[in-house]
């Protein structure tokens, strides 16, 4: 598994990326193996530290992905936008099928405990900022950062964590770089 690697609009994962992912079960919710593993650490060190932290969304079938595409482009399309108006304005926080981090396995959208959703104002919490402090640790990166948005394709997401791998995430973390940066200046190393 290439843990560093960048899915995106412009870089699809394969159709047959779905039959060489091998995932595993946390908290009722599914992850590729090794992020799972380490995402099972990182929620277990984050009760310790008294932050309860619920897994929003994670791994995302092909078909699961164009399921919600559909329905946020229909539901802006019934607020009134015109389909490319809406299909502009989902594409800011929503991949198409392939082309999302979720599809993967790698990707895990967190929440506090008792939330249902994802909310923009997670990162004004102790637990988004628990996260911004230690997840690095376990190999995780805060995928879609405040300011790197003409970088990432999409808006800030302050609940949307990755998994690339304990090294590259303290890089990441202590440089302040989204995973375009990092692979732009550090790719003869890692890749």
């Amino acid at each position: 598994m290439d843990y560093l690697m960048l899915v995106d609009k412009f870089n699809p994962i394969d159709m047959g990326f779905y039959d060489r992912v091998e995932l595993t079960e946390v908290n009722g919710k599914f992850m590729e193996s090794q992020a799972g593993n380490r995402l099972r650490l990182l929620l277990k060190k984050a009760e310790a530290d008294g932050i309860k932290l619920k897994i929003i969304s994670a791994y995302r079938s092909f078909e699961y992905q164009q399921m919600l595409w559909e329905r946020e482009v229909s539901h802006e399309m019934w607020g009134g936008l015109s389909y490319e108006k809406a299909v502009e304005k989902v594409g800011r926080t929503l991949a198409l099928p392939g082309s999302s981090e979720h599809n993967t396995g790698l990707a895990v959208d967190l929440g506090r405990e008792g939330d249902n959703d994802v909310s923009d104002d997670f990162y004004k919490t102790p637990e988004s900022r628990w996260l911004c402090a230690n997840a690095a640790d376990f190999g995780f990166i805060l995928r879609y950062p405040r300011l790197k948005e003409q970088m990432t394709g999409i808006d800030f997401e302050p609940w949307h964590y990755r998994y690339v791998g304990v090294e590259a995430a303290r890089i990441i973390a202590a440089g302040g770089l989204c995973l375009e940066e990092f692979l732009h200046f550090y790719s003869e190393k890692y890749i």
